[in-house]
């Protein structure tokens, strides 16, 4: 077992590691990542996608996008722990995986495992992005190890959606952007079922005009014209100086 590393029904608390900066700090400059909001902005569901999922606007969906590689992914195990401490308490809720990884035989067995037949489900890959994020109703992202930003977050909040991620490395600084939904400690899967319960009794509560307003707040601060023109500053500040 490398270390850092343990397996998701282990006791024993991980550890991160967490570099140290050394030197002036004050030459640092930081150019957070961006993503397309011409793709990534509210749209009605995709109702090839519902069908798909064998689901309709009647269930709640919440969601984790990304890869599921050995050793652990980025905590399906976790979300799907939580899932089966409220899963009878929410019979709406459905709890997607969507991605792929070598871990996916391991997440089916846990799905049958906790009782979750029916209610979580591990989905296609899925190509258009942009359809899931409107698709879905809650984007969970428990990481568990490292996550350098977290540019999934700002995809899910340019479309108008809640967002319930671990506080971890970068991912607080993508959830500072909108600050829509939870934070919550990494592999706390009782927070992480607290709040989820918390998004699903609020569901009702972003307007269209505020899922516009989540969009414009992704577009003024995180957009790829944004940290272009970051960037070109950065250089025409390095090159007088020179």
């Amino acid at each position: 077992m490398k270390e850092g590393f343990r397996d998701a029904d282990s006791p024993e608390p991980e550890r991160h590691y967490r570099p140290r900066l050394l030197g002036d700090i004050s030459k640092i400059t930081v150019i957070p990542c961006s993503i397309d909001t011409e793709r990534f902005y509210p749209q009605p569901p995709s109702t090839k996608l519902l069908e798909e999922w064998g689901l309709s606007s009647e269930h709640f969906i919440f969601a984790v996008v990304g890869g599921y590689d050995h050793p652990r992914g980025k905590g399906q195990r976790e979300y799907l722990k939580a899932a089966a401490l409220i899963h009878e308490q929410i019979p709406s809720a459905r709890f997607l995986i969507i991605g792929r990884g070598s871990l996916a035989e391991t997440l089916k067995e846990d799905i049958q495992r906790l009782g979750l037949k029916g209610k979580a489900a591990l989905t296609s890959y899925a190509q258009d992005m942009p359809a899931v994020m409107n698709s879905i109703d809650c984007l969970v992202h428990p990481s568990i190890g490292t996550e350098a930003f977290g540019l999934v977050l700002l995809e899910a909040f340019a479309c108008g959606k809640p967002v319930i991620a671990s506080a971890l490395d970068g991912i607080p600084e993508a959830f500072e952007v909108v600050r829509r939904g939870e934070l919550v400690p990494p592999e706390d899967i009782e927070s992480l079922a607290s709040a989820m319960k918390k998004i699903f009794k609020t569901k009702s509560s972003i307007s269209e005009s505020e899922r516009k307003a989540m969009h414009a707040q992704v577009k003024a601060m995180a957009s790829l014209p944004v940290m272009a023109y970051r960037t070109h500053q950065l250089y025409k500040q390095i090159l007088n100086h020179a």
